[in-house]
């Protein structure tokens, strides 16, 4: 990774409460401020998405459509999503959204898991047959 040095002038106030919280959460003050500024750029980046993708959006043809959604409105023509799909629409297609929703009822705390509630196979597998792990924290030098 390339870096480059950039002096940065802070007020003394200002520059003692990034010290404290960079040591409350174990990081150097040099990443603490990377993690800023790339926090602040992910922000501006969003808000500029959201201006060009909805530049050209038809708020009352949406709001008609929201107007009409509910348990008593089926979908009308013209409601459906485009053909290209994102990977999450794709992979809503082949879940068992019954058996997710009943799943997701019966659970209380403390209470096991029933029969027919484990992962499937093929999730499983993807996970080298082990639970996920936290990734170990990493810390500057």
């Amino acid at each position: 990774m390339k870096t480059s040095n950039f002096a940065l002038r802070l007020q003394p106030t200002l520059l003692e409460e990034a010290r404290e919280l960079a040591r409350s959460e174990g990081v150097a003050l040099n990443q603490l401020i990377n993690v800023a500024v790339a926090e602040k750029l992910a922000v501006a980046r969003t808000a500029e998405f959201f201006k060009r993708y909805t530049r050209d959006a038809d708020v009352a043809r949406a709001r008609e459509i929201l107007a009409r959604a509910g348990s008593d409105n089926p979908p009308m023509p013209g409601d459906e999503l485009p053909q290209s799909q994102s990977l999450v629409q794709r992979r809503a297609k082949r879940a068992d959204v019954q058996a997710a929703l009943e799943i997701l009822r019966r659970p209380r705390k403390g209470e096991p898991p029933r029969e027919g509630d484990e992962l499937p196979e093929s999730w499983k597998r993807r996970a080298g047959g082990q639970e996920p792990q936290a990734a170990p924290p990493t810390r500057s030098k």
